[in-house]
């Protein structure tokens, strides 16, 4: 027979232990809507569009004036926020693949300057000083790539024949990559900006960069000074601002 309930747990008047002990759930508490709330936010702006579509042209011309400005910094606040929403979405979608390629990275950069330190052939040495530089890019590629973009893989490069793991220092670059080589020069406050800009400017330096390019092509611009390098193998300063394992 089914335990009766008392007239305290049918009124919902029980104390919040002995309520849980006889198996009764807690109705769970609605969030207060604020004016910093975004569903308060949200629902506000609707109500100012609903009343321009109800009775515009009746309205003062101050109190239109008002809302006009009301409801555009709502609609910021809400495209900011949609904006926030789809950044974290994409850092946790590609941290994984991202992570992996600059460990990669970061060990083609330490075996090539401990190959450097054993040469002492000029020619070699100035081949291993331009890998180098090929490495140090792709760490900061890893890195400094626009979170709000799909990530292109830097080693994913089907039907290419390796010999050595160095080869994959010869396979085509994305057209991001060379954005990222030439911020490096400006300092990371440049490669900060790659790596928070949105999808249209992506799409405007991705055109600049005209097409793929050959990560060999950099033995042409690579002097025989090591170039500075940003990102080291156990600073991650993209992903450290953005909390831990790439948020």
């Amino acid at each position: 027979m089914p335990k009766r309930r008392t007239r305290e747990a049918q009124n919902g008047r029980l104390h919040p232990d002995r309520s849980q002990a006889m198996g009764i759930k807690p109705k769970p508490k609605r969030a207060k809507q604020t004016d910093g709330n975004m569903g308060w936010i949200k629902k506000r702006a609707r109500a100012i569009e609903r009343l321009f579509e109800h009775d515009k042209s009746k309205m003062p011309a101050n109190v239109k004036t008002d809302l006009e400005r009301e409801l555009a910094a709502y609609k910021q606040r809400i495209a900011e926020d949609r904006q926030r929403k789809h950044r974290s979405k994409m850092i946790g979608k590609y941290h994984m693949v991202r992570f992996f390629e600059r460990k990669k990275a970061t060990r083609r950069l330490k075996q090539l300057q401990k190959q450097l330190a054993e040469e002492e052939d000029p020619e070699k040495i100035y081949s291993f000083k331009s890998d180098i530089h090929v490495a140090e890019v792709d760490i900061d590629y890893t890195i400094y790539y626009p979170f709000m973009e799909r990530y292109i893989s830097l080693y994913a490069a089907p039907g290419v024949e390796k010999k050595s793991p160095l080869d994959d220092l010869h396979t085509p670059r994305p057209p991001m990559w060379t954005v990222i080589e030439k911020a490096r020069e400006e300092g990371k406050a440049a490669l900060e900006r790659i790596q928070n800009m949105g999808p249209e400017t992506v799409a405007g330096q991705d055109g600049n960069a005209g097409g793929q390019k050959k990560a060999s092509s950099g033995k042409k611009n690579a002097s025989h000074e090591k170039p500075a390098t940003v990102a080291s193998a156990d600073t991650e300063d993209g992903e450290e601002s953005d909390g831990g394992f790439f948020d």
